[in-house]
């Protein structure tokens, strides 16, 4: 395998499904295009394939996708805590790869989904910073906004060395922070997530998420005893083989993306300098449009 085939999609099954043909889509990416242009404070015109990733996870809509592709930039100054520190040479994002496995899958499932593997490694709680985390998983989707398209996302959750101790880091603030960026920016749309190796105090912790989120949402989480039950869910040949699948090991592929975000290093280097400049918005930004937005969680849109 080669890091070409670490993005396997289908981009005309996806517009298929929102009956899209490729000159639907090249129209609306212009007028986003068009749009951009007008917007004086914003520092660049994304790719057409961003363009058109953001706009899938809108499910098409040209007048949601804007604020997204606003958002994309504006979060870089509202942020600088994750994104001056996003750059994949970086000591926030290096620290992942001892603390934790954090790899998406190479092939979709049979709706169109991308799979990604969360599995925190022994001894990580002391020493991980969620921050870092979500830093590490922004690069993974700058990556994907030029390579990938999909239905939605599917998260698999290893709880093998998950405790107590990483349970407290996941704060208030931190959340509305991991909830911000993916929704507001990439809109982000949950399908499935799915627990495996949980430790016997998951009820607790289900009970947590089921004051927290949407019952549409919590609905969406799957516990699962063994790897039989995940393979009911999780076709093998799209697995690791860490899980008796038929792909490559969580090692070997988050190496495979190592080589990846090097193949990026000239766009992270020009993301480190991409900054709105406010004095140009043609409507003021509001705090309250940015933070204030997820003060409760079973306000976000799930579809």
């Amino acid at each position: 395998m080669s890091t070409k085939d670490l993005l396997v999609c289908d981009v005309q099954k996806v517009r298929e499904k929102w009956g899209k043909t490729e000159a639907d889509v090249k129209r609306d990416v212009e007028i986003l295009k068009d749009w951009l242009k007008s917007q004086k404070h914003l520092p660049e015109i994304p790719s057409d394939n961003m363009i058109e990733f953001i706009l899938t996870n809108c499910k098409y809509s040209i007048e949601r996708t804007k604020p997204h592709l606003d958002m994309y930039y504006t979060v870089r100054t509202v942020m600088p805590e994750i994104f001056d520190q996003n750059h994949p040479s970086q000591p926030d994002h290096q620290a992942i790869y001892e603390l934790m496995d954090y790899v998406v899958l190479p092939k979709l499932t049979k709706s169109l989904c991308r799979v990604t593997v969360i599995k925190f490694k022994e001894g990580s709680a002391d020493k991980l910073d969620l921050l870092n985390m979500l830093t590490y998983g922004t690069n993974i989707y700058e990556v994907r906004v030029n390579e990938d398209l999909v239905m939605g996302e599917v998260f698999i959750i290893d709880c093998q060395y998950f405790n107590l101790s990483h349970i407290v880091k996941f704060t208030p603030s931190v959340l509305k922070k991991y909830m911000l960026v993916s929704e507001k920016v990439w809109g982000s749309r949950m399908k499935e997530v799915h627990l495996i190796n949980y430790p016997n105090s998951i009820d607790t912790l289900m009970s947590v998420a089921k004051g927290l989120l949407q019952k549409k949402l919590y609905d969406r989480i799957f516990l699962h005893s063994s790897y039989d039950s995940l393979l009911e869910k999780i076709p093998r040949d799209m697995l690791p083989s860490d899980y008796g699948g038929q792909e490559k090991s969580l090692k070997e592929l988050i190496d495979l993306w190592k080589l990846k975000f090097e193949e990026y290093n000239e766009r992270f280097d020009k993301l480190l300098k991409l900054r709105v400049d406010e004095k140009l918005r043609p409507v003021a930004l509001s705090n309250s449009e940015v933070l204030g937005y997820y003060g409760n969680f079973k306000k976000l849109d799930v579809d």
